[in-house]
């Protein structure tokens, strides 16, 4: 049973995340907590995935299943460019006897434009940021915290993407003659693009230490923008709706990859309860 958490947001102050241990910690965590490693991390078990950009194509299979996973911990990516890593729903982790099962690397070669990869179900509902959110679960089951490492001065753009299947998105929001979601469309796949991306100062690699960042809600959900219109086509408002990876409302849910020469990107998974609203502060109502 998931623990009711309640986050009080402040735009001006350092953003807040609270786990399911009950222990409090800042955005940027603090090692005086006695649950953080120095290298931002949490202590305790996990499942690493290492994203590796590389400059020549991998030609040998890496493809697995679910049903016999490699046990591989690496996805090969184009060190410039797009790969498309595909999202499989690993099933709810709290029903698992081992919780890393839900966890495997099933495609590992990116480096011709697409991998795959199976994660735990999330596992929260979708929700209006800034809306009514009474008898709303916003915690995902796990934690995922990521860091850059390799050469200096690399980056990349980690979106998640999907197909919207159902008019359910239209229906949490209030009544309009008409809605038009605003997200850009990936021009390859027609997937909508989440307008909240893992942030560029979480994957640009600086000189010396990284430190692991909280990544949970960019990397398990995709923001859309919807605009109301009234019948005379005067804009009612700006809706902002966070919609959880294998809801089922979304479809072919995907990370989209763009890399600009950083070598590694480092993403760890915690069975750790995480509340993603923490990210929502900017599309809050001013």
């Amino acid at each position: 049973m998931k623990k009711l958490i309640v986050i009080t947001l402040a735009l001006v102050l350092v953003l807040s995340l609270v786990i399911g241990s009950g222990v409090a910690v800042a955005d940027k965590p603090q090692d005086d907590e006695g649950v953080y490693n120095g290298n931002g991390a949490p202590s305790g078990e996990h499942v690493t995935l290492n994203i590796i950009g590389v400059q020549n194509p991998k030609t040998q299979p890496m493809t697995y299943s679910a049903d016999d996973p490699s046990g591989r911990s690496t996805i090969f990516v184009k060190l410039s460019g797009t790969t498309r890593i595909y999202l499989y729903d690993g099933g709810d982790i709290d029903d698992l006897a081992n919780w890393k099962d839900a966890f495997a690397v099933l495609d590992a070669n990116g480096t011709d434009g697409r991998a795959e990869f199976q994660l735990g179900n999330p596992d929260y509902d979708a929700y209006v940021i800034g809306g009514d959110m009474t008898g709303v679960d916003t915690v995902c089951d796990y934690l995922i915290v990521a860091r850059p490492l390799g050469k200096p001065d690399g980056y990349t753009t980690m979106t998640t993407c999907a197909e919207l299947t159902a008019s359910a998105l239209f229906g949490m929001l209030p009544a309009s003659d008409r809605k038009e979601i605003n997200n850009a469309i990936d021009t390859v796949t027609g997937a909508y693009i989440s307008v909240q991306p893992v942030p560029a100062e979480f994957t640009f690699r600086h000189k010396g230490k990284e430190s692991f960042e909280n990544v949970t809600a960019y990397l398990t959900s995709i923001v859309f923008q919807v605009t109301l219109y009234d019948e005379e086509d005067n804009v009612i408002g700006v809706y902002y709706v966070r919609v959880p990876i294998f809801d089922d409302m979304l479809e072919n849910e995907y990370w989209k990859y763009d890399n600009n020469g950083l070598k590694l990107l480092q993403v760890r998974f915690y069975p750790i309860e995480t509340d993603v609203t923490y990210a929502d502060a900017p599309y809050l109502p001013q």
